[in-house]
This record gives C-alpha cells, sequence and structure tokens, in this order.
C-alpha cells in the first residue's frame, strides 16, 4: 500500500487555516483537519497496512504532521484571542486620568449639624448630655416646673394629649426634672434635646413638632450673669459676630425671665428683602432663639434644694429656627419637607 500524501494533507489544512477568522472559524478547521475522520487520522490508522521495514519512517512522518497542524492551531487561536481581546479593549476603553463621575455625598441634617455643635459648645463649660421620653406624665411636663393646673399651655389647643393623662412633651424641660427629682449634688450641669410637640398653627416659623435644647446649671453662687455668658458664649459660637440682643421674657419656672434674639441671618437684620418683609422674621428684623432666666425658687424647692444655698440658670433653645438661621433658609417648615432641593443647596451652602 502506497503512503498517504502527508504534503497534500498540509496544503490543505494551511489552506482552510489561511481563512479562519474567528474562534469559531478555527474550531470548525481542527474539527475537520484533527477530528477523528480527519485525514491525518486516516493517515494514522494506515500505517498497519505499511510494510514492516518502512513502518517506523512513514510513523514519524505522520507523527510530524500532526504535530505541525497542532502547533499551527495553538498559534493560531492564540492570535485570534489576543485579536477579539483587543477589540473588546478598544471598544470599552475609558480614559482613567478623566476624573470621574462621583456619586454625590450626603451629609447631615442642619437639625443634627445645630444640635451637635451646640453641645460641642456646651461641654467646654462642663455640660453633659441626656435624654428622656417624649411621651411624658403631666408631672415632669408641668407640675414640677410650676406651671399651675389652670395654666393656658394644660389646654387642648396648646397640648397634644394622649390615652390615660399622658402627653406629647411641650418641651425638653421634661429630662431636666427627670433629673432633678433625683436631687444629684450640686454642680449639675446638663443638657437635652430632641422632639417636643405644641398644637400650633403651622407657618413659615412655626410648626407643631420642632426640635429644642434644654440646659440648666444647678450650683452655688450664680447669678444673671453666668446666664448671659453662657448664651452668649453659644451665639457666638454658631453665629459669629452677628448682633444679639436680651430681652425680658416671662416662664413660670424661671425668675427673671429673658429671651434672647438673633439678627435674622436671611435678611441681614433687615427686616426685607428687596423690598419684601422678610418671611424669616416676619419683617422684625430679629428672631427669638432661645427662653432663658434663673431657676424659680419654688422650682428648687420642689427638687429638695435650698434656694438660700444655691441657685441655677435654665436656657431653652428653638434648635429649628437656630438651624434654619444658621443654614439660611427663610422658612422653618422647609426643615421638614422632603424637598431634595432644598438640602442639596445647604450641602453647597452651609460652612
Amino acid at each position: 500500500m502506497s503512503r498517504p500524501d502527508l504534503q497534500e494533507i498540509l496544503a490543505r489544512f494551511e489552506a482552510d487555516l489561511a481563512q479562519a477568522s474567528n474562534v469559531a472559524s478555527l474550531e470548525e478547521v481542527r474539527r475537520r483537519h484533527t477530528g477523528k475522520k480527519s485525514a491525518i487520522k486516516d493517515a494514522l490508522r494506515s500505517l498497519k497496512d505499511v510494510a514492516p521495514a518502512e513502518r517506523p519512517e512513514a510513523a514519524r512522518a505522520v507523527q510530524e504532521t500532526q504535530d505541525r497542524l497542532e502547533q499551527a492551531l495553538a498559534q493560531a487561536a492564540e492570535r485570534l484571542e489576543n485579536e477579539d481581546l483587543r477589540d473588546r479593549l478598544a471598544g470599552e476603553w475609558q480614559d482613567l486620568s478623566l476624573p470621574g463621575i462621583a456619586t454625590p455625598r450626603g451629609g447631615l441634617h442642619p437639625l443634627t449639624e445645630v444640635e451637635r455643635r451646640s453641645m460641642d459648645v456646651l461641654r467646654q463649660l462642663g455640660f453633659v448630655l441626656v435624654d428622656g421620653p417624649e411621651v411624658e406624665h403631666p408631672r415632669y411636663n408641668f407640675d414640677l416646673l410650676n406651671i399651675p393646673e389652670h395654666h393656658p399651655a394644660r389646654d387642648m389647643q396648646d397640648t397634644f394629649w394622649v390615652d390615660g393623662g399622658w402627653l406629647l412633651r411641650s418641651h425638653t424641660t421634661t429630662v431636666q426634672a427627670r433629673l432633678l427629682e433625683q436631687r444629684p449634688p450640686p454642680p449639675v450641669r446638663v443638657a437635652s434635646y430632641g422632639r417636643a410637640y405644641r398644637n400650633e398653627a403651622v407657618d413659615a416659623t412655626h410648626t407643631a413638632m420642632f426640635h429644642q435644647l434644654e440646659g440648666i446649671w444647678v450650683e452655688r453662687g450664680l447669678t444673671f450673669a453666668h446666664l448671659k455668658g453662657v448664651l452668649s458664649f453659644l451665639a457666638r459660637a454658631l453665629y459669629g459676630e452677628r448682633r444679639i440682643r436680651f430681652k425680658p421674657k416671662f416662664y413660670p419656672y424661671t425668675e427673671p425671665s429673658a429671651g434672647l434674639d438673633l439678627a435674622c441671618v436671611v435678611c441681614d437684620g433687615a427686616g426685607e428683602i428687596q423690598g419684601e418683609s422678610c418671611g424669616a422674621c416676619h419683617g422684625a428684623g430679629w428672631l427669638t432663639l432661645l427662653g432663658s432666666g434663673m431657676i424659680h425658687p419654688s422650682v428648687l424647692r420642689g427638687f429638695g434644694y435650698d434656694p438660700d444655698e444655691v441657685s441655677g440658670i435654665a436656657f431653652g433653645l428653638g434648635t429649628t429656627r437656630m438651624a434654619s438661621q444658621w443654614a439660611g433658609i427663610p422658612r422653618a417648615l422647609s426643615l421638614y419637607e422632603p424637598d431634595v432641593r432644598v438640602f442639596r443647596r445647604l450641602r453647597r451652602s452651609v460652612p
């Protein structure tokens, strides 16, 4: 029997290999020229019919041809894979030296920012943070704070009452009442902040739910000068050199009492914005941020302290108004509305 024509097998293979332009067509060439029914496999099977003396040489020639086919297929596969990778990279290429598209970062809510900054200032003066419940008993919301039963604050039109004679706290002073009831030894410097609730009509500067920060300081020898010093220090820390003023006020649990006003940030204390009345301060040019005073002697006695031995100062900051002024928002109500445009602007403008 004549030997298989290996040169013809190799020539047909090279012709088909030259036509393979992708991995799929290369696989078809592999199957056709190295598969079970390929010419090179037929050549291997035909070696049994070669004369014994010629068989070693014939087998070596067939094996060398098969090795050449497999080597050429491996090289073609590597080349086509590299070309495919190069094409994909060219299609997906991005210039990593260009600035990326960063996901906008969030930020603290102005109320949270003001609360934390206020506490940072008060901690410098030795105050510690305490907390208490929002659903409160009248004893802590009214009775222990020298607010009598006939006081209008106890009426339905001012307070949210719930079942069982309890109420939603109308101020965070309830936390201090709970603490002082335990009669800790002086000096006592504590502050608390959180939500408070009053049955008020909602407008640009009032909401039925709002935030407060309260502080008390009980010690020997405290005077009204200490109160003014603490509040002035706090106001300067939050608002810089903006004008402030104190004015007489009345609160059942302090005597004497005072309010602290801030020159309106929105209208810069002018009362008008482009010829129209400022909505934040209602054209007054000033906005009351807090109420304060010397703790009433009756309140001190109710907690077991001798007003001849110790005195105290108390202050309640409206952090909702403080935050709106700090952030330059005309409507305090905007702090509670889900309008992301407001907070996007704050992220750029609030220091």
